[in-house]
Formats: C-alpha cells, structure tokens, sequence
C-alpha cells in the first residue's frame, strides 16, 4: 500500500456506481456513475473494498434477474479495486464501536460498522453515500464522492 497518501475505502454504493456505469457509453451513464468512475481514474491513491462489500456485492448478484452477468461483473471489479481482509483488529474495534454507539443510543447495521471498522483500522478514508455512516465518532474518515 501506497503510505505516502491517503488511501480510500469503497462503501457497497460507490462499487455500484461503479460497476453499474464502468461498460456504459457516457451519455448512458447516470450523473453519479460519472462523478465516481471520473474520480477513480483522476486520484492518485491507492483504492480498496472490504470483503463486507464483496459479500453485498455477491448477494446483490444473486438476488437479481441476471445473477451470471452481474457475477461476471463482480469479477471483472476484484480486477480492478482488491478486497482488504477483515482481522481481529476490525473486530474488536466493531465490538468497542457497537457498544459505545448503544450506549449512546445510536445504532447503524453490522455490515455497514464492519467496513467503517475495516476503513478506520487500515487507515482509510470511507467512500461512501450512506447516510448511516454519520453517526460514527469523527475519528471515521468518509467523503462522498457521489456529490
């Protein structure tokens, strides 16, 4: 990994943008499939996935009508932006997260703490369009770039 600079984490949405608009001509692309693809080809660091995405990724495939394309597709993305694996660094920060979040009276779903975690312990910043995410202490780096 690339120290120098700051690296990014992609949230489930962004790796939708992604792959949804990558294989389209531009006039076809949505306005945010163009933000995201632009800006993954323009920055100059280092861009990654949790294997939480890659589990949405794949149940998203295999919920839809074209399960074998859209496998395909995700395949195709593994190429492109490597998943990172989740450790027991991840975990316990999920465990003290969950609980201070509780205690807080905040929530926000386990898949989605589980790659917030995997950004804070890497060193990432999360990208993401998620809202949810905004309960999480500042120390969680996220930017959004489907703005």
């Amino acid at each position: 990994m690339n120290n120098n600079m700051e690296n990014y984490l992609l949230d489930t949405n962004h790796c939708i943008y992604v792959i949804n608009g990558i294989d389209k001509k531009t006039s076809r692309k949505t306005e945010t499939e163009h933000k995201v693809i632009k800006k993954i080809k323009t920055i100059q660091s280092e861009i990654f996935i949790s294997e939480v995405t890659l589990g949405e990724l794949y149940f998203g495939a295999a919920n839809s009508n074209r399960k074998e394309y859209n496998l395909k597709r995700i395949e195709l993305f593994k190429q492109i932006i490597m998943p990172v694996t989740i450790d027991e660094d991840i975990w316990r920060l999920f465990g003290e997260t969950k609980a201070m979040l509780r205690k807080r009276g905040k929530s926000i779903a386990d898949m989605d703490l589980l790659i917030a975690c995997t950004s804070r312990i890497f060193g990432f910043i999360l990208v993401t369009n998620d809202k949810d995410f905004d309960v999480l202490p500042d120390d969680f780096l996220k930017e959004n770039w489907a703005e």
